[in-house]
């Protein structure tokens, strides 16, 4: 569906050359001897397939636009979603209109269209109804929902989880586990607190390139927010907590001796919570911002890449995630960090690197331009700060990850073991 007008210029674009592609092929089928007709017929029907849904795109847009098409009511909470992108459109708003007058950023209203508003909570989608104008009249009834996909053990890296003794004192063989797979599943997700599926994991933000395993990512998940629980913080975190001079500390612990623990008890201090668990197959992780609660945050990280630059660049895009983007309507990010992409997560990389060193200092470090390992080593000095900040910070903006490999390959694993063992 077309959503706005840089789309609509697109998708019109595309329907000229589509419509040439059609000129071209008519005339090649007179004109060239050597090919089957019937070729030229699945060909022709294949282009005039795709250009007649998207010459339906434009005409609902322009109707939509013109208000040819109006959007009152709604009789299902199914068709809502749908519902506020066309209400939109047929009340003339843009996004960022929109965004203004629910009180949210444009990039919200954005990201809520392009997911068909798949993470944003009930009182939002009532709260931009409303702000449309659309009377919402559908019964609807709250009740169990009885997923057994969520309870098979096919559908899960189980024998991982039972290796990591996920499954609280259950001492039995791994074929024990097997046979009782459905009753360890059931009190593992219960004792994380995240028993109904359909509300845990609706508001939730994935930032992955590779094919993900949803099943796995809320194992891990729920992992997560089991070793929160028993961990003791030194305050209730407050938003606005995260200040400059507060992320200036915790970038020179990285030069201590056994920083990364230290910064985990600096973040627990100051009420964060901070949890350390490797990535399970098939999930892609480096780390995750999220809302115990709605509102205790926690960060969690796997160390999926075992480097100094990459705990320390992980660490801070989490906080960023903190300080920036998490709320009701989204309390869950998840990063796989090797994935360029847009909005809320090129935010959190510009905060990240911005914070850890300051762009007012990188743009005239001469480091930068001519970089060797004791420039490196001299410039952190200077800084405060691990050289391995520096060095992964030029091999991620060249590209050349062969360069300094040995001022960021320390493993920082063995100084969290024990986050990693937790509960």
């Amino acid at each position: 569906m077309i959503t706005n007008d840089r789309q609509y210029k697109i998708i019109k674009s595309q329907i000229d050359n589509f419509q040439q592609s059609l000129a071209e092929l008519e005339f090649s089928a007179k004109t060239v001897k050597d090919i089957h007709p019937k070729l030229f017929e699945i060909q022709k029907a294949a282009i005039e397939s795709q250009l007649d849904d998207l010459i339906k795109e434009v005409h609902e847009y322009e109707d939509l636009k013109e208000g040819r098409i109006a959007i009152a009511e709604v009789n299902s909470l199914s068709a809502l979603p749908l519902a506020l992108i066309k209400a939109r459109i047929a009340n003339g708003f843009t996004q960022a209109e929109l965004a203004e007058r629910v009180g949210v950023k444009m990039q919200q209203i954005q990201r809520y269209e392009s997911e068909l508003y798949d993470t944003a909570s009930v009182k939002t989608l009532m709260k931009i109804a409303d702000r449309l104008s659309i009377k919402i009249n559908a019964d609807v009834q709250i009740k169990p929902i009885e997923a057994p996909e969520n309870l098979d053990i096919n559908n899960y890296p189980f024998k991982q989880m039972y290796q990591r003794n996920w499954f609280g004192n259950f001492s039995g063989s791994y074929n024990d586990a097997v046979v009782d797979s459905k009753n360890l599943l059931q009190r593992f997700f219960e004792i994380a607190g995240v028993g109904n599926f359909q509300y845990s994991f609706t508001r939730k933000s994935i930032r992955s390139g590779s094919t993900l395993n949803t099943f796995a990512l809320n194992a891990w998940y729920a992992r997560v927010l089991e070793k929160a629980k028993y961990q003791e913080v030194g305050s209730i975190y407050t938003r606005g907590a995260i200040t400059t001079s507060w992320l200036r500390y915790l970038a020179e612990l990285s030069s201590e001796p056994n920083g990364p623990a230290q910064a985990a008890k600096y973040l627990r201090a100051n009420g964060i919570r901070f949890v350390l668990e490797p990535h399970l197959e098939g999930t892609f992780l480096d780390g995750a911002a999220l809302l115990w609660e709605n509102s205790q945050p926690i960060v969690a990280m796997t160390l999926r890449h075992d480097r100094m630059d990459n705990f320390w660049f992980v660490l801070f895009h989490e906080l960023a995630h903190i300080h920036l983007h998490l709320s009701e309507d989204l309390t869950v990010i998840f990063d796989d960090l090797d994935v360029k992409i847009d909005g809320i997560e090129q935010e959190a990389d510009a905060f990240a690197l911005n914070a850890l060193i300051p762009d007012e200092v990188w743009r005239k470090s001469l480091v930068r331009f001519n970089p060797s390992e004791e420039a490196i080593i001299n410039q952190a000095k200077a800084m405060k700060i691990h050289p391995a900040l520096i060095a992964g910070r030029i091999r991620r903006e060249t590209g050349k990850y062969y360069q300094f490999t040995t001022l960021v390959a320390k493993s920082v694993r063995e100084s969290l073991d024990s986050e990693i063992k937790g509960v």
